[in-house]
């Protein structure tokens, strides 16, 4: 401390702060709660995969029938437009 910070009132009242000690019991409440996230997240790719399974056996055949949709309307509209039917 300075000589010319003798007299401030911050200085007078952090002089009066306790210093902090760390908590007993405190390490042992983070790492359970640590060990009990790590066996929630080994549990989860499987249900991951689950789930990435399911998506692959029903959005890959929507994708494919929503392009093969778009081809056929394609196709009936250039017929129609080449038999004159759209002037």
């Amino acid at each position: 401390m300075m000589s010319h910070d003798a007299h401030d009132p911050i200085v007078e009242e952090l002089t009066r702060l306790q210093p902090l000690a760390p908590e007993h019991g405190w390490s042992d409440r983070v790492r359970t709660r640590c060990r009990t996230q790590l066996s929630r997240s080994r549990n989860s790719p499987a249900r991951a995969g689950i789930i990435a399974g399911i998506t692959r056996r029903v959005a890959a055949p929507v994708v494919v029938g929503g392009f093969c949709l778009l081809y056929i309307a394609a196709l009936v509209t250039t017929t129609l437009r080449l038999r004159g039917v759209f002037h």
